[in-house]
Protein backbone atom coordinates (compact mmCIF):
# COMPACT_ATOMS: atom_id res chain seq x y z
CA UNK A 1 0.00 0.00 0.00
CA UNK A 2 1.55 3.27 -1.00
CA UNK A 3 0.30 6.59 0.68
CA UNK A 4 0.12 9.59 -1.90
CA UNK A 5 0.62 12.82 0.07
CA UNK A 6 -0.93 15.53 -2.04
CA UNK A 7 1.12 18.08 -0.07
CA UNK A 8 4.44 16.48 -0.67
CA UNK A 9 3.91 15.65 -4.70
CA UNK A 10 2.98 19.57 -5.28
CA UNK A 11 6.43 20.29 -2.96
CA UNK A 12 8.61 18.22 -4.78
CA UNK A 13 7.62 19.41 -8.33
CA UNK A 14 7.92 22.61 -7.07
CA UNK A 15 11.70 22.28 -6.01
CA UNK A 16 12.89 19.94 -9.36
CA UNK A 17 11.06 22.94 -11.72
CA UNK A 18 12.79 25.70 -9.49
CA UNK A 19 15.91 23.94 -9.66
CA UNK A 20 16.01 23.16 -13.30
CA UNK A 21 14.48 26.89 -13.57
CA UNK A 22 17.89 28.03 -11.91
CA UNK A 23 20.32 25.76 -13.49
CA UNK A 24 18.85 26.95 -17.12
CA UNK A 25 19.39 30.94 -16.00
CA UNK A 26 22.47 30.07 -14.85
CA UNK A 27 24.41 27.85 -17.77
CA UNK A 28 22.76 30.70 -20.01
CA UNK A 29 23.88 33.93 -18.48
CA UNK A 30 26.64 33.02 -16.11
CA UNK A 31 28.22 29.55 -17.92
CA UNK A 32 29.56 28.10 -14.54
CA UNK A 33 28.60 25.45 -12.16
CA UNK A 34 26.15 26.01 -9.58
CA UNK A 35 27.48 23.45 -7.55
CA UNK A 36 30.17 25.71 -5.31
CA UNK A 37 27.36 27.46 -4.16
CA UNK A 38 24.40 25.33 -3.48
CA UNK A 39 25.08 25.59 0.19
CA UNK A 40 24.55 29.11 0.11
CA UNK A 41 21.39 28.72 -2.39
CA UNK A 42 19.49 26.29 -0.40
CA UNK A 43 19.17 28.61 2.44
CA UNK A 44 17.05 27.91 5.34
CA UNK A 45 14.18 26.81 3.16
CA UNK A 46 15.34 23.58 1.68
CA UNK A 47 16.86 22.46 4.99
CA UNK A 48 13.01 22.63 6.22
CA UNK A 49 11.95 20.93 3.33
CA UNK A 50 10.10 17.65 4.29
CA UNK A 51 12.14 15.45 1.84
CA UNK A 52 15.83 15.03 1.38
CA UNK A 53 17.68 17.13 -1.69
CA UNK A 54 20.99 16.38 -2.80
CA UNK A 55 22.99 17.95 -6.06
CA UNK A 56 25.88 15.73 -7.53
CA UNK A 57 28.15 17.48 -9.62
CA UNK A 58 29.15 16.04 -13.26
CA UNK A 59 31.59 13.43 -11.09
CA UNK A 60 28.94 12.47 -8.62
CA UNK A 61 30.36 13.78 -6.00
CA UNK A 62 27.37 15.36 -3.47
CA UNK A 63 28.06 18.84 -3.67
CA UNK A 64 24.80 19.96 -1.73
CA UNK A 65 22.98 17.71 0.49
CA UNK A 66 20.13 19.66 2.83
CA UNK A 67 19.27 18.71 6.57
CA UNK A 68 16.66 15.96 6.24
CA UNK A 69 19.26 14.43 3.48
CA UNK A 70 22.31 14.36 5.45
CA UNK A 71 20.16 12.62 8.50
CA UNK A 72 19.31 9.82 5.62
CA UNK A 73 22.78 9.75 3.87
CA UNK A 74 24.14 6.74 6.13
CA UNK A 75 27.95 4.76 4.34
CA UNK A 76 25.56 2.34 2.85
CA UNK A 77 22.41 4.55 1.39
CA UNK A 78 25.49 6.81 0.24
CA UNK A 79 27.28 4.48 -1.93
CA UNK A 80 23.90 2.35 -3.27
CA UNK A 81 22.83 6.25 -4.33
CA UNK A 82 26.12 6.86 -5.83
CA UNK A 83 26.36 3.63 -7.90
CA UNK A 84 22.78 4.53 -9.32
CA UNK A 85 23.78 7.93 -10.12
CA UNK A 86 27.14 7.06 -12.02
CA UNK A 87 24.73 4.47 -13.76
CA UNK A 88 22.59 7.07 -14.57
CA UNK A 89 25.79 9.50 -16.40
CA UNK A 90 27.03 6.86 -17.73
CA UNK A 91 23.99 6.06 -19.89
CA UNK A 92 23.43 2.72 -18.25
CA UNK A 93 19.88 3.97 -16.98
CA UNK A 94 16.94 6.43 -18.38
CA UNK A 95 17.63 10.19 -17.82
CA UNK A 96 15.68 9.69 -14.38
CA UNK A 97 16.13 6.55 -12.00
CA UNK A 98 13.56 6.08 -8.91
CA UNK A 99 14.43 3.10 -6.42
CA UNK A 100 13.45 1.86 -2.93
CA UNK A 101 16.50 0.81 -0.65
CA UNK A 102 15.28 -1.74 2.41
CA UNK A 103 17.18 -1.10 5.97
CA UNK A 104 17.39 -3.47 8.42
CA UNK A 105 14.47 -2.78 10.45
CA UNK A 106 11.24 -2.67 8.84
CA UNK A 107 13.68 0.30 7.84
CA UNK A 108 13.45 2.10 4.14
CA UNK A 109 14.86 4.98 1.74
CA UNK A 110 13.63 5.72 -1.51
CA UNK A 111 15.72 8.43 -3.88
CA UNK A 112 14.83 9.62 -7.45
CA UNK A 113 17.76 10.48 -9.17
CA UNK A 114 17.10 13.54 -12.24
CA UNK A 115 19.62 13.78 -14.31
CA UNK A 116 21.05 17.19 -15.58
CA UNK A 117 23.48 18.90 -17.72
CA UNK A 118 25.60 19.94 -15.09
CA UNK A 119 24.61 17.27 -12.76
CA UNK A 120 21.78 15.57 -11.07
CA UNK A 121 19.32 16.35 -8.78
CA UNK A 122 18.31 13.80 -6.07
CA UNK A 123 15.00 13.69 -3.96
CA UNK A 124 15.72 11.35 -0.76
CA UNK A 125 12.79 10.38 1.08
CA UNK A 126 12.43 8.00 4.31
CA UNK A 127 10.11 5.54 4.12
CA UNK A 128 10.27 3.81 7.88
CA UNK A 129 6.91 5.64 8.94
CA UNK A 130 5.01 4.28 5.97
CA UNK A 131 6.48 0.92 6.31
CA UNK A 132 6.03 0.51 10.34
CA UNK A 133 2.12 2.01 9.51
CA UNK A 134 1.36 -0.65 6.67
CA UNK A 135 2.92 -3.24 9.09
CA UNK A 136 0.83 -2.21 12.12
CA UNK A 137 -2.41 -1.56 9.82
CA UNK A 138 -2.01 -5.50 8.18
CA UNK A 139 -1.59 -6.45 11.94
CA UNK A 140 -4.82 -4.69 12.69
CA UNK A 141 -6.16 -6.32 9.83
CA UNK A 142 -5.62 -9.56 10.77
CA UNK A 143 -6.26 -9.23 14.34
CA UNK A 144 -10.21 -7.26 13.01
CA UNK A 145 -10.36 -10.68 10.87
CA UNK A 146 -9.97 -13.09 13.43
CA UNK A 147 -12.41 -11.22 15.84
CA UNK A 148 -15.04 -10.56 13.29
CA UNK A 149 -14.97 -14.43 12.07
CA UNK A 150 -15.68 -16.04 15.47
CA UNK A 151 -18.76 -14.85 15.79
CA UNK A 152 -20.27 -15.07 12.11
CA UNK A 153 -19.26 -18.51 12.57
CA UNK A 154 -21.11 -19.04 15.54
CA UNK A 155 -24.36 -16.90 13.70
CA UNK A 156 -23.60 -19.11 11.22
CA UNK A 157 -23.67 -22.27 12.79
CA UNK A 158 -26.77 -21.51 14.70
CA UNK A 159 -28.36 -20.20 11.72
CA UNK A 160 -28.45 -23.76 10.22
CA UNK A 161 -29.62 -25.64 13.55
CA UNK A 162 -32.47 -23.59 13.28
CA UNK A 163 -33.36 -24.74 9.80
CA UNK A 164 -33.36 -28.49 10.96
CA UNK A 165 -37.41 -29.62 11.34
CA UNK A 166 -38.54 -30.99 14.49
CA UNK A 167 -36.08 -28.75 16.24
CA UNK A 168 -36.95 -28.76 20.21
CA UNK A 169 -38.06 -25.54 21.89
CA UNK A 170 -35.11 -25.72 23.87
CA UNK A 171 -32.23 -26.24 21.29
CA UNK A 172 -34.11 -23.32 19.59
CA UNK A 173 -34.13 -20.72 22.15
CA UNK A 174 -30.60 -21.43 23.36
CA UNK A 175 -29.48 -20.69 19.44
CA UNK A 176 -31.87 -17.56 19.16
CA UNK A 177 -29.42 -16.38 22.23
CA UNK A 178 -26.57 -17.25 21.08
CA UNK A 179 -27.35 -15.34 17.71
CA UNK A 180 -28.31 -12.17 19.78
CA UNK A 181 -25.15 -12.44 21.94
CA UNK A 182 -22.77 -12.54 18.96
CA UNK A 183 -24.51 -10.09 16.80
CA UNK A 184 -24.81 -7.69 19.30
CA UNK A 185 -20.47 -8.43 20.05
CA UNK A 186 -20.24 -7.67 16.16
CA UNK A 187 -22.33 -4.62 16.54
CA UNK A 188 -20.56 -3.56 19.73
CA UNK A 189 -17.10 -3.67 17.92
CA UNK A 190 -18.22 -1.88 14.57
CA UNK A 191 -19.21 1.16 17.37
CA UNK A 192 -16.01 1.09 18.88
CA UNK A 193 -13.68 1.20 15.53
CA UNK A 194 -16.05 4.12 14.39
CA UNK A 195 -15.86 5.91 17.59
CA UNK A 196 -12.10 5.65 17.27
CA UNK A 197 -12.09 6.20 14.02
CA UNK A 198 -14.15 9.70 14.37
CA UNK A 199 -11.78 10.48 17.06
CA UNK A 200 -8.56 9.87 15.27
CA UNK A 201 -10.58 12.30 12.47
CA UNK A 202 -11.29 14.83 14.52
CA UNK A 203 -9.22 17.97 13.94
CA UNK A 204 -9.86 19.10 17.67
CA UNK A 205 -11.86 18.45 20.38
CA UNK A 206 -14.58 20.67 21.74
CA UNK A 207 -13.03 21.40 25.10
CA UNK A 208 -14.34 23.83 27.86
CA UNK A 209 -13.73 24.24 31.59
CA UNK A 210 -15.00 20.77 33.17
CA UNK A 211 -15.56 19.77 36.59
CA UNK A 212 -13.70 16.05 36.51
CA UNK A 213 -15.33 15.67 40.31
CA UNK A 214 -18.75 15.95 39.11
CA UNK A 215 -17.52 14.18 35.85
CA UNK A 216 -16.49 11.25 38.31
CA UNK A 217 -19.79 11.15 40.01
CA UNK A 218 -21.61 10.69 37.08
CA UNK A 219 -19.48 7.70 35.83
CA UNK A 220 -19.53 5.93 38.89
CA UNK A 221 -23.63 6.41 38.77
CA UNK A 222 -23.38 4.70 35.52
CA UNK A 223 -21.54 1.46 36.56
CA UNK A 224 -22.45 1.52 39.98
CA UNK A 225 -25.58 -1.25 39.67
CA UNK A 226 -23.58 -3.53 37.69
CA UNK A 227 -21.24 -3.52 40.13
CA UNK A 228 -23.13 -3.87 42.85
CA UNK A 229 -24.54 -7.19 40.65
CA UNK A 230 -20.79 -8.23 40.61
CA UNK A 231 -20.63 -7.47 44.63
CA UNK A 232 -17.85 -5.09 43.42
CA UNK A 233 -17.81 -2.10 46.14
CA UNK A 234 -16.99 1.45 43.82
CA UNK A 235 -15.65 4.78 46.15
CA UNK A 236 -14.63 8.00 45.08
CA UNK A 237 -12.26 10.54 47.00
CA UNK A 238 -10.80 13.79 46.10
CA UNK A 239 -9.51 16.58 47.17
CA UNK A 240 -11.56 19.79 47.77
CA UNK A 241 -11.95 22.59 45.81
CA UNK A 242 -10.46 20.77 42.73
CA UNK A 243 -9.73 23.52 39.60
CA UNK A 244 -11.45 22.58 36.67
CA UNK A 245 -9.92 20.94 33.94
CA UNK A 246 -10.40 22.04 30.00
CA UNK A 247 -11.86 19.19 28.73
CA UNK A 248 -14.46 17.56 25.90
CA UNK A 249 -16.71 16.30 29.35
CA UNK A 250 -18.44 13.62 26.90
CA UNK A 251 -14.80 12.13 26.10
CA UNK A 252 -13.20 12.33 29.03
CA UNK A 253 -16.62 10.88 31.02
CA UNK A 254 -16.14 7.82 28.57
CA UNK A 255 -12.54 7.15 30.53
CA UNK A 256 -14.16 7.11 33.04
CA UNK A 257 -16.84 5.02 31.89
CA UNK A 258 -14.07 2.29 29.82
CA UNK A 259 -11.74 1.62 33.05
CA UNK A 260 -14.31 1.25 35.62
CA UNK A 261 -15.97 -0.85 33.12
CA UNK A 262 -12.99 -3.03 32.70
CA UNK A 263 -12.68 -2.91 36.27
CA UNK A 264 -16.16 -4.50 37.00
CA UNK A 265 -16.03 -6.79 34.37
CA UNK A 266 -12.69 -8.47 35.26
CA UNK A 267 -13.31 -8.10 38.51
CA UNK A 268 -14.10 -10.62 41.25
CA UNK A 269 -17.03 -10.76 43.77
CA UNK A 270 -15.79 -8.81 46.87
CA UNK A 271 -13.41 -7.01 45.09
CA UNK A 272 -12.97 -2.54 45.21
CA UNK A 273 -12.60 -0.21 42.83
CA UNK A 274 -11.58 3.08 44.11
CA UNK A 275 -11.32 6.31 42.43
CA UNK A 276 -8.84 9.49 43.74
CA UNK A 277 -8.66 12.59 42.32
CA UNK A 278 -6.22 15.16 43.68
CA UNK A 279 -3.77 18.02 42.62
CA UNK A 280 -0.16 17.72 41.24
CA UNK A 281 2.23 20.14 40.20
CA UNK A 282 1.16 19.19 36.62
CA UNK A 283 -2.54 19.53 37.43
CA UNK A 284 -5.13 17.33 38.44
CA UNK A 285 -4.23 13.50 38.83
CA UNK A 286 -6.71 10.89 38.38
CA UNK A 287 -5.99 7.54 39.83
CA UNK A 288 -8.85 4.59 38.81
CA UNK A 289 -7.39 1.43 41.39
CA UNK A 290 -9.25 -1.72 41.79
CA UNK A 291 -8.42 -5.24 43.56
CA UNK A 292 -8.85 -6.93 41.16
CA UNK A 293 -6.56 -10.15 39.54
CA UNK A 294 -4.16 -7.83 37.99
CA UNK A 295 -2.64 -7.75 34.47
CA UNK A 296 -0.03 -10.71 33.71
CA UNK A 297 3.56 -8.75 33.09
CA UNK A 298 3.86 -10.40 29.45
CA UNK A 299 0.41 -8.24 28.20
CA UNK A 300 0.90 -4.68 30.09
CA UNK A 301 3.19 -4.26 26.98
CA UNK A 302 0.81 -4.35 24.42
CA UNK A 303 -2.66 -3.77 26.97
CA UNK A 304 -3.56 -0.53 24.55
CA UNK A 305 -3.03 -2.09 21.74
CA UNK A 306 -6.46 -2.10 19.49
CA UNK A 307 -8.22 -5.25 19.44
CA UNK A 308 -5.20 -6.76 22.01
CA UNK A 309 -7.24 -8.99 24.66
CA UNK A 310 -5.54 -10.79 27.76
CA UNK A 311 -8.25 -12.78 28.43
CA UNK A 312 -10.88 -14.02 25.37
CA UNK A 313 -13.47 -15.65 28.10
CA UNK A 314 -14.65 -12.20 28.89
CA UNK A 315 -17.26 -10.24 26.80
CA UNK A 316 -15.18 -7.45 25.39
CA UNK A 317 -13.87 -5.89 21.77
CA UNK A 318 -10.35 -4.68 23.00
CA UNK A 319 -10.77 -1.38 21.88
CA UNK A 320 -11.76 -0.15 24.73
CA UNK A 321 -8.09 1.15 26.06
CA UNK A 322 -7.27 2.37 22.59
CA UNK A 323 -10.17 4.92 22.98
CA UNK A 324 -8.76 5.72 26.27
CA UNK A 325 -5.40 6.33 25.07
CA UNK A 326 -6.54 8.39 21.93
CA UNK A 327 -8.80 10.36 24.58
CA UNK A 328 -6.50 11.31 26.62
CA UNK A 329 -3.62 12.19 23.76
CA UNK A 330 -6.29 14.82 22.40
CA UNK A 331 -6.16 15.92 26.00
CA UNK A 332 -2.23 16.50 26.12
CA UNK A 333 -2.22 14.17 28.83
CA UNK A 334 -0.92 10.10 28.92
CA UNK A 335 -2.65 6.59 29.78
CA UNK A 336 -0.35 5.20 32.91
CA UNK A 337 -1.41 1.30 33.66
CA UNK A 338 0.65 -0.39 36.76
CA UNK A 339 -0.89 -3.68 37.73
CA UNK A 340 0.50 -7.06 39.81
CA UNK A 341 -1.28 -10.26 39.06
CA UNK A 342 0.53 -12.51 41.32
CA UNK A 343 0.73 -12.40 45.41
CA UNK A 344 -1.45 -11.59 47.83
CA UNK A 345 -2.18 -8.10 46.97
CA UNK A 346 -2.96 -8.00 42.82
CA UNK A 347 -4.76 -5.36 41.57
CA UNK A 348 -4.54 -2.78 38.64
CA UNK A 349 -3.90 1.12 38.84
CA UNK A 350 -4.75 3.33 35.92
CA UNK A 351 -3.85 7.01 35.81
CA UNK A 352 -3.51 9.76 34.12
CA UNK A 353 -2.94 14.20 34.88
CA UNK A 354 -5.23 16.50 33.28
CA UNK A 355 -3.78 20.17 32.94
CA UNK A 356 -6.59 22.46 34.97
CA UNK A 357 -7.70 25.55 33.78
CA UNK A 358 -6.05 28.92 35.07
CA UNK A 359 -7.88 30.94 37.34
Amino acid sequence: MIVFDLKLALFVVLVLLAVIGWLAVTAVHHRRTIFPLQTKAGGPALDSAPVGLVLLDRKTAVAYANTPAQRLLNDEVLAELLRDARSLVNGKRPSSHYRVFNLPGDRAVSWWIYALEQGSLVLLTDLSQQRQAERTSQLFLNSLSHELRTPLTAVLAHLEVLRAPDLPGSVRDNSLRLIHQETNRIARLVQSLLDLSRLETTAELERRPTDLLLLAEEAIADVILKAEACQITISLQANTGLSRVLADPDKLKQVFLNVLDNGVKYGRSGDKIEVSLHKVPAGIAVIIRDTGPGIPAEHLPHIGQRLYRVRTDVEGSGLGLALVGEILRRHQSELMIESKAEGNETGTAVSFTLPEVAK
